[in-house]
């Protein structure tokens, strides 16, 4: 089930959201940023949903704030006015996946959130994968530096052998560093 948190100041709006959604969804809702910080802490949150329009910040500076700590979560922005700002800076500003129009449209949410949590879960398995490549990356640089240190001390080998392996560990070496 996708993990979403929403924040609005609005309790309305956040308990009609969970009616809506409380099937579909893992559904975590605040009016508060502070308890919305403390559930990204404590839940594995994909998608975060937050009002633009709040008394302490905006939905753009909420997710500019959180930012640095949670830069997996896709971020889509809610509101009912149509700010052409709000929307560039959300872009710019948010890094915001979707930007939505209250009152929401149920389907079309739905279909939204489940389309972010494909794109969380898409840049989660190439964020995964490229942590793997570096690692093995890692080893086999590793590897080929003993080999080549080896090598160089080796004297039970003929010097056309230990050239040919050392040539081959410098030449791993060569490429691991590109």
């Amino acid at each position: 089930m996708i993990n979403v948190l929403y924040l609005d100041d609005e309790l309305h709006n956040l308990t009609a959201f969970r009616a809506a959604f409380r099937r579909d969804f893992h559904v975590h809702v605040t009016t508060e940023p502070t308890e919305a910080v403390r559930i990204l802490r404590e839940q594995p949150i994909e998608v975060i949903i937050s009002d633009q329009k709040m008394p302490t910040l905006s939905g753009v500076e909420f997710f500019e704030l959180i930012m640095p700590d949670f830069p997996g979560p896709i971020r889509m922005l809610l509101t009912g006015h149509a700010d052409i700002d709000a929307v560039i800076d959300a872009i710019n500003k948010g890094q915001i996946y979707k930007y939505i129009a209250k009152p929401w449209n149920e389907s079309e949410l739905r279909a939204m959130v489940n389309e972010a949590s494909m794109l969380f879960h898409e840049r989660k398995a190439v964020s995964d994968q490229g942590e793997v490549l570096l690692h093995r990356m890692q080893e086999a640089r590793a590897m080929a530096l003993r080999i080549e240190r080896a090598t160089s001390q080796a004297s039970s080998l003929d010097a056309s052998q230990v050239a040919e392996i050392n040539k081959q560990a410098v030449e791993i070496n060569r490429l691991l560093a590109d």
